[in-house]
């Protein structure tokens, strides 16, 4: 029975988070070229609808034409990389900048997001990144009516996932998120303002050099 339009859809959209999380989680590296029978097989769709998500995330920016016909994960250069971090510390800052009142409830909650963190230390997940992913992102969303401005660092987050993952790859450096975690709630807690937004930098830049050491290296990253 031959693939309708609306079925071929609907596996471009399954196409479309299954390599978006390949990506996220490392089982496709930045820079490497994307084999797509074998993906296509792996995923259990035919290439028509591989191709249409994969066309789809190189709008997104995720992956990269490539000179053979195919298509790349896309790796960015340090100075490119070093451009997304200067983005999220101007756009996060400013939402730093703009919380107010802080309901003890929404603290207690991320306390209880952190403290799962802390247990999951001892070995990177995908439900680690996504517990870290939630933290941040419940601070963000606490400077009320600027969700246009919490979409745009989520875009720029979903950019740099699989660098950031370099940084967390690492016990030392997940212990030091939870720590500067708990830096950045003292901060909230106590209403204070630039101690948070310096406590945030300092955050992000671990990270940022970190991933910038490593797009020195030639070849797919981590490969």
């Amino acid at each position: 029975m031959p693939t309708t339009t609306s079925s071929t859809a609907s596996l471009a959209e399954r196409a479309v988070l299954a390599v978006r999380e390949l990506i996220h989680d490392g089982g496709l590296l930045p820079g490497q070229p994307i084999r797509q029978l074998a993906l296509a097989e792996q995923l259990g769709m035919s290439r028509v609808p591989l191709r249409e998500a994969l066309k789809n995330l190189q709008a997104d920016g995720l992956v990269t034409a490539s000179p053979t016909g195919g298509f790349e994960v896309t790796r960015l250069s340090a100075d490119e990389l070093g451009q997304f971090y200067l983005m999220r510390r101007l756009l996060e800052s400013e939402l730093l900048r703009r919380i107010e009142a802080v309901p003890e409830s929404e603290l207690e909650l991320l306390a209880g997001l952190n403290a799962r963190m802390a247990e999951m230390v001892d070995q990177p997940s995908r439900e680690l990144r996504a517990l870290n992913r939630e933290f941040h992102f419940r601070i963000f969303g606490l400077a009320a009516g600027l969700g246009h401005v919490v979409a745009e660092v989520s875009r720029l987050w979903d950019r740099t996932v699989p660098y950031r993952a370099v940084y967390s790859s690492e016990r030392s450096a997940r212990a030091l998120i939870v720590a500067e975690h708990d830096a950045l709630l003292a901060a909230l807690g106590d209403r204070d303002v630039e101690r948070l937004v310096a406590v945030m930098d300092g955050h992000r830049s671990a990270s940022e050099r970190d991933v910038v050491h490593v797009l020195t290296r030639p070849g797919p990253v981590l490969g």
